[in-house]
């Protein structure tokens, strides 16, 4: 801003002498308001200009426009049109001003319809960088009012990306903000493509810390959370981007790393971070707190900026999901399934994936869900001794074990209220929709066996058909398993995900009833006792559905 006006108190006195006769008195203001108007006027570096709407200057006009040294006329010219003003420049800088509006102007709100008129102006000379008007005219009774408020250009500058800069910061981490991730997303991507380059996407996750948070305050874990973005920013190379995603997820994009450069990073992160966990404050909270990474690249990975943040988020939701703790680069099942077909079946495969796409499309659990429980499906095959063949069988009957879905509508997938009886029998369809779909690869009976059945329930009591006990093919009662494993711990359209401990506690206590025993155990037998030992809870798991 302009700095004060030094000769505002010689002017006083012409002030106070033509006050009574001038223009303030017209307005109906007293002596006593005018003098605070007068140095409200010259503290805030308005000008106003007040002529009747004849053109003739009222009296005390004079001692106002005193208070700016007179200087050169000059033409300007801005959106509405050719302004004549008198311009004062003092070659120390812009430490005084005159400017007021003749003719032009007057004429232009005298003949105007609305009454007023606005307009920006910039002016740069050789004695001052840069000068930015915000000029205004309106009528007011008989009066015509000009306020003309003058900033300096370089400060204005300051200020405008300073605020630029804080709306693209997170105000607890110091690093950049999910918006400016957004963006930055994009133009990154962009700049890929221009250079035939790629661009890595590294989800990062701190686990427990909501458990943290809760127990110590915000205030611990806000300083946790940014003593986190701090090694994170120290871990990565300069071009790489930080941006807190939310909560306590943060991402970082690295322009043209490969896999080299993406593991360096992350081992460097997870060591920096073990040793900030040594410290005295945090030493208690070594067990509890930990880093889940997931992350993908483009265009090895992902086609366009929404898998790639899609590929990055399945691929951390694994990490999580597995135990915590953990890294795990987001991998294309189809690929790894592919060469197992024919050249017909290969040609099927494309049809069924753009199909598995419409179904995470409509509905917003399913993205990521059947890659999740295809893992969880190895995991248990694995350890109940299956061959590398039935393995295999496995992995594609998990991957498409919710294609039938896609007959189902939006609006049953994602409601938030109970479904009704009609919605819930369409919805337990969808096993035979999936049949339906895959018949060209019927002559693979185990792989139709195991998606058409994955409902079946040990007792009974499941759909469609109630086969119950070993009348249900192993591979069945496996996903069923690694589908009602990952269902509870999702987040759903009405309730929110549980945590694993309570999980696990569930699917041991429903061994027997909806679950195969066998096969509940060998999946148990994949974890930490740890993670077995919690009460079981209200929720029911039969709504892997």
């Amino acid at each position: 801003m302009i700095k004060g006006i030094d000769n505002a108190n010689s002017c006083w006195n012409d002030f106070q002498h033509d006050k009574k006769e001038g223009w303030l008195s017209w307005l109906g203001i007293s002596n006593k308001e005018s003098s605070k108007l007068f140095f409200i006027i010259a503290s805030l570096h308005i000008i106003i200009v007040m002529v009747q709407a004849s053109g003739k200057l009222p009296v005390g006009f004079r001692a106002v426009t005193g208070i700016f040294e007179i200087g050169i006329s000059i033409l300007l010219s801005y959106r509405f049109g050719y302004i004549g003003m008198s311009l004062s420049l003092i070659t120390n800088g812009l430490a005084a001003m005159r400017l007021f509006v003749i003719a032009r102007q007057l004429d232009m709100v005298v003949a105007s319809e609305a009454g007023h008129l606005t307009g920006d102006l910039r002016i740069i000379t050789d004695s001052a960088p840069g000068l930015l008007l915000n000029l205004s005219a309106a009528r007011v009774a008989v009066m015509i009012v000009s306020i003309i408020v003058a900033y300096s250009y370089e400060q204005e500058r300051k200020y405008i990306n300073r605020l630029e800069w804080l709306a693209c910061v997170d105000g607890v981490t110091g690093v950049y903000n999910h918006r400016y991730f957004q963006t930055r997303l994009g133009e990154e991507i962009e700049k890929a493509n221009l250079r035939n380059g790629s661009l890595a996407l590294v989800m990062i996750d701190v686990d427990n810390f909501k458990k943290y948070n809760d127990t110590h305050g915000h205030i611990a874990g806000d300083r946790l959370l940014t003593k986190t973005a701090e090694i994170f920013k120290a871990s990565a190379r300069q071009e790489d981007i930080v941006c807190r995603y939310g909560g306590d997820e943060f991402v970082i994009l690295m322009p043209d790393a490969d896999s080299k450069s993406i593991i360096s990073m992350i081992q460097k992160i997870r060591k920096e971070f073990s040793d900030f966990l040594d410290t005295e404050e945090f030493r208690i909270h070594r067990n509890e707190i930990s880093l889940s990474v997931g992350y993908s690249i483009y265009p090895e990975l992902a086609r366009n900026k929404d898998d790639l943040i899609m590929q990055a988020d399945s691929a951390l939701y694994q990490a999580k999901n597995m135990g915590r703790n953990n890294v795990r680069i987001y991998r294309d099942v189809f690929e790894d399934i592919k060469t197992f077909f024919n050249s017909n079946e290969q040609q099927l495969l494309g049809g069924l994936r753009a199909l598995l796409g419409t179904v995470s499309a409509k509905d917003k659990y399913t993205l990521g869900h059947s890659e999740r429980v295809m893992e969880y499906a190895v995991r248990i095959g694995k350890a109940m001794g299956l061959s590398s063949e039935r393995l295999r069988l496995l992995k594609i009957a998990a991957l498409l074990h919710d294609i039938g879905k896609v007959e189902i509508p939006e609006s049953v997938l994602n409601k938030t209220e109970p479904l009704t009886p009609a919605e819930m029998k369409n919805l337990r369809r969808h096993p035979m929709y999936s049949v339906d779909i895959l018949e060209p690869l019927s002559s693979i009976d185990m792989l139709i066996d195991s998606i058409k059945y994955h409902h079946e329930r040990y007792d009974g009591k499941g759909y469609p058909t109630g086969k119950k006990g070993k009348e249900i093919p192993l591979e069945a009662r496996i996903l069923s398993v690694a589908d009602a494993f990952d269902a509870m711990l999702s987040d759903r359209p009405y309730r929110k995900g549980m945590k694993i401990n309570e999980v696990l506690a569930e699917l041991k206590n429903n061994s027997g009833t909806q679950f195969d025993p066998e096969t509940v155990e060998a999946f148990l037998s994949t974890f930490d006792n740890s993670d077995c030992d919690s009460h079981s809870i209200s929720h029911s798991i039969d709504e892997a559905i």
